[in-house]
């Protein structure tokens, strides 16, 4: 039964204030302060239920929600962690960001999503705010070269290279060669989305493993190395590199697309011109999103793990001194009707 003393307590209207505090709670409850923190932080501490639901009872009737600044001073965590990828539209950078979301929370934190749709300035931008946010780590796919990245004082966690380049070189080896195929042709690139105009004098300086796996597996099979056209990770950048290598002197045909948006450009590029997929030419992607299985023929892909990564990331970022400085998650080869295997 209640005490009237807190019945009284509920009853009496509460003064009006911009916030409850964990003393507001405390005194209809008929606790201190520390019972309160307590029962609403699930502590090990022992609570009888009858206090426990006291305390409940008082943080219903006041709207008490405990201020997350306050506990982010006391612990040295906010329980949020920041992510920064160029936008929404490519597919994988969704499932990826799904993933991540799924990884933090059963680590109980928080995302605070940031798209700075590939504009170096915004980025940096994006960063300063969430170190001002205090966040407890950051994942960039980032616009900006390594030494830039580095300057903002920020690791980026997530660095799908490892993957790209033993992928390239597991589906060249796979795919191309055997079935004799007379050239390749490539559509590899990390152009910064913003530069639509084609000026893309100024590059990303890390090193682009998807291009380094395919010059070695060529390199292994002892044949000259397939073209290169850069693109866009865009539809319309590889519409446009496949466009480009169709129409050249020596058209290839099979293409290796390095991101799934650029093989549906590469599609379009390919029926625009009366070619069929795979007879006159064959297309493999690079992702493995959903966007390869509707693609018409679906696309065979060299599928990322991206709840692996996610995982690995987060724990990564949680728990920097029990984890590898370097991880290879392994992908996975789907093989579908676009490049004429069996």
């Amino acid at each position: 039964m209640t005490h009237p003393a807190q019945r009284d307590a509920f009853e009496t209207p509460h003064p009006q204030r911009q916030r409850a505090t964990r003393f507001d709670v405390a005194r209809p409850a008929g606790v201190s302060t520390a019972v309160v923190s307590y029962v609403l932080n699930d502590s090990p501490k022992k609570i009888s239920p009858d206090t426990a639901q006291r305390v409940f009872d008082a943080a219903q009737w006041l709207d008490y929600h405990p201020n997350s600044v306050a506990r982010a001073l006391k612990t040295g965590t906010t329980h949020t962690l920041g992510v920064i990828v160029p936008d929404f539209s490519n597919p994988y950078f969704a499932e990826f960001t799904d993933q991540l979301e799924a990884a933090a929370s059963k680590r109980e934190r928080a995302l605070i999503i940031n798209l700075p749709r590939g504009d170096p300035q915004g980025e940096r931008r994006r960063i300063n705010e969430l170190v001002e946010r205090n966040v407890d780590a950051m994942f960039v796919s980032s616009a900006q070269t390594d030494a830039e990245l580095a300057r903002c004082a920020v690791n980026a966690a997530h660095h799908p290279h490892g993957p790209s380049r033993s992928g390239a070189q597991h589906e060249m080896r796979i795919h191309r060669f055997p079935r004799g195929r007379g050239s390749c042709g490539a559509a590899p690139d990390r152009a910064r989305p913003h530069e639509h105009g084609h000026d893309l004098r100024r590059r990303p300086q890390f090193p682009d493993w998807r291009v380094q796996g395919w010059n070695q597996a060529f390199r292994q099979a002892g044949l000259p190395t397939g073209p290169i056209r850069r693109s866009r990770f865009t539809r319309e950048g590889g519409h446009e590199a496949t466009a480009a290598l169709l129409e050249s002197d020596n058209p290839p045909d099979a293409i290796f697309a390095a991101s799934d948006l650029e093989a549906l450009g590469a599609l379009r590029a390919i029926h625009e011109r009366g070619l069929r997929i795979p007879e006159d030419i064959a297309v493999i992607t690079f992702d493995g999103t959903v966007e390869s299985l509707y693609a018409w023929p679906q696309l065979t892909t060299i599928k990322q793990n991206t709840a692996e990564l996610a995982r690995c990331a987060v724990n990564a970022a949680l728990d920097p001194a029990h984890t590898p400085d370097v991880q290879l998650i392994a992908a996975e080869l789907v093989t579908r009707q676009s490049c004429g295997c069996n």
